[in-house]
């Protein structure tokens, strides 16, 4: 006898309840083996989504198809990773959270601490992955989004005394206390001279947040993230942020409370916001009370590179006229700070400072401003200006730790995303 349709010899009666016994063991082991090893691979899979494995934003990152009891969401494999992420956002979040969670107001306050951990990561990879879909459009926002970074940050003092203001923000009183950002204030300081050319950033970062409003990410966070998605997009180094600022709802202060100077004028610092006239004392004096170094501020003015600046070419006659903010906002022809590769950061802006201090550039090659030739002029920032020509990973390395001193200054995770 055989097996039903297969030509194998058939075992006797009591072989065949032996090896049925054996077959049903098998195919239970076989089945719990199966879905072991799916439970496994899904959570390789979230702790992957989550850690943010990729080296690069702009590459395509496989996701799980995450659904919770009530909503099942399929996703198109064509799809990228910013408009898969802005389908999934809400079956998302509440498969981080525990059931007793799920039905109540999203706040950081009904979460436990690896639920919250889990929302932030996730709101932090949404904003780095809508701002690349941005990028991919058009790259030119790079550096606008990295001006409007650091925009947001640089206003930041720290000084001694009393304050009653509602601006005050005491974090330690034998260091004194701090005012200003990164605090999301930016967005009221459009009508500063320094702001110029910053409202379409804002609009990209508007947008952007409201894709993770109510996942416990400040609009701050959204302006530091987008910043640092920007420069790695432009080829820079990938930089890893804290979170947790806190939004201002009104402007920042425009003066200094205290005003810096060494013994030359340009070296005055009286504006929360860097004067392009400073010269090389300023400039020290300047980044230092943020906290840099000289190699540091030598390292953050290499995002020159990236960007380009107002011109008056074909600008309309009413604006030659009155040369008003939207004007300057929506002016027809943009010149970059180096003319080569203006959408991408590298070490080519020391490069060109050095051929401009031999007097080697051709015009229109570069259009610097007093800040950046300070660089070269002085001779103890020359020599850091020399090295990053040199050196590119040294400029990226010490750019990344310029950022992060910058942006987190009053950030309240421990974690960087």
């Amino acid at each position: 006898a055989s097996w039903p349709g297969i030509n194998v010899p058939c075992p006797p009666p009591s072989e065949r309840r032996t090896n049925r016994i054996q077959q049903a063991i098998l195919f239970c082991a076989t089945g719990i083996r199966k879905y072991v090893t799916m439970i496994f691979a899904s959570a390789i899979s979230r702790l992957s989504f989550l850690a943010g494995a990729s080296s690069s934003l702009g590459t395509l990152i496989a996701r799980p198809n995450i659904s919770n009891a009530a909503t099942t969401t399929s996703i198109s494999t064509s799809m990228t990773p910013g408009a898969m992420l802005e389908q999934q956002t809400p079956s998302i979040v509440t498969s981080f959270l525990s059931p007793n969670v799920r039905n109540a107001p999203q706040s950081s306050s009904a979460l436990g601490d690896e639920e919250r951990e889990a929302m932030i990561s996730l709101a932090s990879r949404i904003v780095r992955n809508s701002t690349v879909q941005y990028l991919n459009n058009d790259a030119s926002l790079a550096g606008p989004l990295l001006r409007l970074a650091f925009h947001d940050a640089a206003t930041r003092e720290q000084w001694h005394g009393e304050d009653t203001s509602e601006k005050a923000d005491t974090l330690n009183p034998k260091n004194g206390a701090f005012t200003g950002g990164p605090n999301g204030s930016v967005r009221y300081e459009l009508e500063w001279s320094e702001s110029r050319g910053l409202s379409k950033p804002l609009r990209v970062i508007d947008d952007i947040y409201g894709k993770v409003r109510g996942l416990d990410l400040s609009y701050a966070d959204c302006i530091a993230l987008a910043g640092a998605a920007a420069v790695e997009y432009a080829g820079g180094p990938h930089i890893a942020i804290k979170l947790g600022r806190v939004d201002s709802a009104v402007a920042d202060d425009r003066k200094r409370r205290r005003i810096l100077r060494m013994d030359t004028d340009r070296s005055v610092v009286d504006t929360t916001l860097p004067s392009p006239a400073l010269d090389s004392d300023g400039l020290r004096l300047y980044f230092g009370a943020l906290g840099l170094s000289e190699e540091e501020l030598v390292a953050l003015c290499g995002a020159h590179d990236l960007g380009r600046h107002v011109t008056l070419l074909n600008m309309p006659k009413d604006c030659l006229k009155n040369l008003t903010r939207t004007c300057l906002e929506e002016a027809p022809v943009m010149m970059p700070f180096v003319s080569e590769g203006p959408d991408t950061i590298s070490n080519a802006y020391f490069k060109k400072l050095l051929k401009w201090y031999d007097r080697k550039v051709e015009m229109g090659e570069v259009a610097f401003i007093p800040t950046d030739v300070a660089l070269v002029v002085d001779e103890g920032l020359r020599i850091h200006v020399q090295r990053y020509s040199r050196d590119e990973k040294a400029f990226f390395d010490n750019f990344l730790s310029a950022y992060q001193k910058l942006v987190d200054a009053s950030a309240t995770t421990n974690n960087r995303y």
